[in-house]
């Protein structure tokens, strides 16, 4: 054989080999055939009533049930089109307890009651629970899910697998474990000790937060740097003395804000950000690694680190009348900490942590 037609075919062997993969990405660049936006699954979408809505459609059926029990104070049971088995208790305007379980029993049955819903300590419940009225659950309680109708209240140590969702307040207790979302359309306080993954209220309050409102944030003027969008991008570290600073900052180093500085703009860094007490931010507060914020600190945007976030007493995100969210991985928030919106803590959340 020629060793040129032998070089030839081994030369393009290999290109095919390198080329070949790449034939349907350069296919697709010129085509562009599947340039549609993705779908996104509701269930992982911003609706807070998501569960709570899929909740009450799947018990729909139950509806006729708990109108006629609601009125007799009767309790009847059944199975679901599942095979789901249920127990819908009544009540004539007083609160319904479920009967005193031994220790560590497990209720396998889902729970829908017409009235005010109480359930015994120490228990575990391998399926939903609705409550038309009030729910108030006892201590060291294990529950998969719960859809209150109006004010929900959890006891010392109890553990949420899936989600709960209050159409009133959401109160858990000290040192409860909430591994799914928890959302309420009116407020949430977590006690201390508690462990959270992804909150979701119009207030939420860690043990007793102040009463504080932000007067300085919306009555002065707009400054310059909301209205020309004055920027100011340092290479290295970088300190806010205390006073007032007009500009939004990208800081490629380690950020540091001196106690009682009043920042009008939104603040980044690429390393470690330090926000001394009385440290107040108009715009969003952004650090690339850890985020370490002091007592008393008021921070209108959000607040997100992508490693960890450390909270100290006092402080307060957004307000009434604009939600915001705090996000970071890890998530350690001192007790009398408010947030108005959202914490999402990806990985660890600790609430209550005294400093």
């Amino acid at each position: 054989m020629n060793p040129y037609l032998g070089t030839c075919a081994l030369f393009l062997a290999a290109s095919a080999l390198v080329v070949l993969p790449l034939v349907p990405g350069l296919w697709e660049l010129h085509r562009k055939s599947d340039a549609a936006a993705l779908s996104v699954i509701q269930q992982h979408a911003g609706e807070i009533r998501y569960f709570a809505d899929s909740f009450r459609g799947y018990i729909k059926s139950l509806e006729p049930l708990l109108n006629e029990c609601g009125r007799s104070g009767r309790m009847v049971g059944g199975t679901m089109m599942d095979g789901t088995d249920y127990v819908v208790l009544g009540g004539r305007g007083e609160a319904l307890r479920l009967p005193a379980s031994p220790k560590d029993q497990d209720f396998q049955v889902l729970i829908a009651s017409a009235g005010d819903l109480l359930v015994p300590s120490q228990t575990a419940f391998s399926k939903d629970l609705y409550a038309r009225g009030r729910f108030l659950g006892g201590t060291d309680n294990t529950y998969r899910a719960i859809l209150g109708e109006r004010d929900i209240r959890l006891g010392d140590r109890s553990s949420v697998l899936r989600w709960v969702h209050a159409v009133g307040d959401f109160h858990a207790g000290t040192d409860c474990r909430l591994y799914g979302r928890v959302s309420s359309e009116h407020a949430i306080r977590l006690g201390a000790g508690c462990r959270f993954s992804r909150l979701h209220a119009p207030s939420i309050e860690i043990g007793e937060a102040p009463r504080v409102d932000s007067p300085w944030l919306r009555n002065r003027p707009s400054p310059a740097a909301e209205e020309h969008g004055a920027r100011v991008l340092h290479e290295g570290n970088f300190e806010i003395p205390a006073g007032l600073f007009e500009r939004s900052v990208v800081v490629r180093g380690q950020l540091h804000i001196r106690a009682g500085a009043r920042v009008y703009g939104n603040v980044k860094s690429w390393k470690d950000a330090v926000l001394e007490p009385g440290v107040w931010i108009k715009g969003s507060l952004i650090s690339a690694r850890n985020l370490v914020i002091g007592a008393n600190c008021r921070i209108h945007g959000p607040a997100i680190a992508e490693r960890q976030m450390l909270v100290a007493p006092g402080t307060q995100f957004g307000e009434a009348r604009h939600l915001t969210t705090v996000s970071a991985p890890k998530i350690e928030v001192a007790e009398g900490v408010r947030i108005f919106g959202s914490l999402w803590a990806r990985e660890h959340g600790q609430a209550g942590i005294r400093s």
